[in-house]
């Protein structure tokens, strides 16, 4: 259920009802395939709404940091077994004393601000100033009509002119954020993707915490007592979560129902539209249901942005905060930026930062420099994501390719959760009026929906409609070219190689016998490491609503990612345990060894995210990343 916005969001290749040669539609509209096919390839855009002069915002002043190659050197080091600084963290005040701006250049950023009744949050690595105000005093500051703001060489010029800030502030600025936030050339483009089922009870034979224990061998950890207990889980969040709801679904899975183990904490930041705000989001309420219930005793804390578009200053703003209160050992995002080559149109339109990728780095790097263990769900659309190739009109264009990225899904600093499909039989394929059988799978694979193609093809001629909330989803995972490959991953069995079979067309038709690939390439190779996305089961939670069943069933990456999270919460609880601090600068060594507590996903055929497939004897693949991992072993082989 990865998402980048609820109901802004480009939509997944999972056209259920379409795509197929010689595989028709059912529907009564004469227009039903040109409908399909228009959603495949286009996307209606959203635009920011105007602000008025009193209309309250929040923008954010990036200031220089010293040293940054030296910042991203030591965020690697205090997280490298045998490195001399290794476990020594830093706390927020201590990047600020060898990287941020000292305390006198943010008191005076302060002092300058409030004259102008601008308030301003200093964080205290004394990098970011988060500020906020009535439209018409940040107007008058940077001589600017706010809805029409756009990006200069000059870092705080937003207009035609340049502002009369003094050179002792202006020197200190790397760039700003969210400035351009306003202007109606700052757009998403829109579909609505809602990939869980309701059901009339409880739901039978659906994955929960407990399948996940045993699958992944955590089942021991809670055996010696551990339970996540004094540590804080966090979760990035652009919807809120109805507290009743987690502990109605803790209450069933045995996991405390304490009531000051969950909160809420508001992150200011820019609002795209006022209709875009969720106070009962379902990624949030299954994020934490599944935080809270792998680690029942764990607190967990959402760090919520109202605005459900996950802009970058939005998306910084809540790192940011999460890092600044120091008090989770580990955060999970069920959200992205939304593939870079929105972000690159933003650019051009001069409405978001040129260097915003670098600023995305330097921020969530520092929760490794801080030994909080970041994680984010890899994608739900399988390797082949939805890029953006630009606009007609009102309507994004939407171009299917495997040279595109999120910068949250493939960052560097984070661990990447890619997704698994268990060894499991279900009855899930269907239609209206054909059965198509059940379906088997073997044993643990990538998530990918090639599994259907053997009855797809069997009845490539008959009018079905696929009822399966499977689709053509899968895992996402490949190559981002937005970074380099890491350290941590160059000589790495498979990295930079790989296998793939094209599965799917760019209209989104199924290929069948497609011949496998081989090949390599270059930049930071995600995911990480997987887990089962939901299977052909689904997962359990429990949200309420009016006049339905508050039992679901959901899927995703985005189930992975705080089971991570959790059970880093769980190892953590170990006693006289320091935190387990960036996963990757580890993991990578441990999957090499030949005690290695990860399990890749090798196969090249029923193993694939509809693109990459495995690579045997190798301990990395593009589809699942190191593949699953045995937590037990994790928690004793990790240092």
């Amino acid at each position: 259920m990865k998402r980048w916005v609820r109901n802004v969001i480009l939509p997944i290749v999972g056209l259920l009802a379409i795509g197929i040669s010689n595989w028709v539609v059912e529907a009564k509209a004469p227009n039903a395939i040109d409908k399909a096919y228009s959603e495949v390839t286009s996307a209606p855009l959203v635009k920011p709404e105007r602000v008025t002069a009193n209309t309250v915002t929040t923008f954010d002043i990036v200031l220089q940091p010293k040293n940054k190659s030296g910042f991203f050197k030591q965020a690697m080091a205090v997280n490298t077994p045998k490195n001399s600084q290794f476990k020594h963290y830093l706390t927020p005040s201590d990047i600020r004393n060898s990287y941020g701006q000292p305390k006198q250049v943010t008191k005076q950023w302060q002092t300058y601000l409030k004259k102008r009744h601008l308030k301003t949050f200093v964080y205290d690595n004394g990098l970011l100033l988060r500020v906020s105000g009535k439209v018409k005093y940040i107007d008058k500051l940077f001589k600017v009509n706010l809805n029409q703001a756009t990006y200069h060489r000059n870092p705080l010029q937003f207009g035609k002119v340049k502002p009369h800030i003094p050179d002792r502030l202006t020197k200190t600025v790397w760039t700003v954020l969210g400035m351009g936030d306003h202007n109606k050339k700052f757009v998403f483009p829109e579909a609505s993707v809602q990939m869980m089922k309701k059901a009339n009870r409880v739901p039978k034979n659906v994955d929960s915490t407990k399948q996940f224990a045993k699958d992944y061998q955590s089942k021991s950890l809670y055996e010696q007592g551990l339970t996540g207990k004094g540590q804080t889980v966090g979760i990035i969040s652009f919807g809120n979560v109805v507290k009743a709801n987690a502990f109605k679904f803790w209450q069933n899975q045995g996991a405390s129902t304490r009531r000051n183990r969950l909160k809420v904490e508001s992150v200011p930041g820019t609002l795209l539209r006022k209709d875009l705000v969720s106070r009962d989001e379902g990624e949030t309420t299954m994020d934490v249901e599944y935080a809270g219930s792998v680690a029942p005793k764990a607190n967990v804390k959402v760090y919520w942005e109202h605005s459900v578009a996950p802009t970058l200053m939005n998306t910084v703003n809540a790192y940011s905060t999460a890092f600044n209160e120091n008090q989770v050992g580990s955060l999970s995002n069920s959200w992205g930026l939304a593939p870079n080559s929105i972000s690159k149109l933003l650019v051009h339109r001069k409405v978001l930062p040129a260097n915003y990728l670098q600023v995305l780095n330097l921020i969530i790097a520092q929760g490794a420099l801080q030994g909080i263990s970041c994680f984010t769900a890899s994608g739900d659309t399988g390797a082949l994501i939805n890029s953006m190739a630009g606009t007609s009109g009102n309507k994004a264009i939407l171009n299917r390719t495997v040279n595109d990225s999120d910068p949250v899904s493939a960052n560097p600093w984070i661990t990447s959760c890619g997704g698994t499909i268990p060894a499991e039989t279900s009855n899930h394929l269907s239609s209206k009026s054909i059965k198509l059988g059940s379906a088997s799978i073997k044993k643990e694979r990538s998530w990918g929906a090639d599994w259907m193609w053997p009855y797809l093809k069997h009845h490539s001629t008959s009018r079905v409609t696929l009822t399966s909330v499977h689709g053509l989803a899968g895992g996402g995972g490949g190559f981002s070219h937005l970074n380099p490959t890491p350290a941590y991953q160059l000589g790495v069995p498979g990295v930079n190689t790989f296998n793939a079979r094209q599965y799917v067309s760019y209209l989104a038709q199924p290929i069948f016998h497609s011949p496998l690939i081989h090949g390599k390439d270059s930049g930071r190779n995600y995911p990480d490491v997987s887990a089962d996305a939901g299977g052909l089961k689904g997962y359990l939670i429990y949200q309420k609503e009016k006049k339905q069943s508050p039992w679901n069933e959901v899927e995703g990456t985005s189930i992975v990612a705080p089971q991570y999270a959790a059970i880093t919460a769980v190892i953590n609880s170990q006693p006289g345990r320091s935190r387990m601090g960036f996963w990757n600068a580890q993991i990578y060594q441990l999957a090499q060894q030949s005690d290695s507590p990860f399990h890749p996903l090798n196969d090249t055929t029923n193993n694939s995210n509809m693109y990459y497939t495995g690579q045997p004897g190798t301990v990395y693949n593009q589809a699942s990343g190191l593949g699953t991992t045995d937590f037990a072993k994790l928690a004793a082989l990790y240092k």
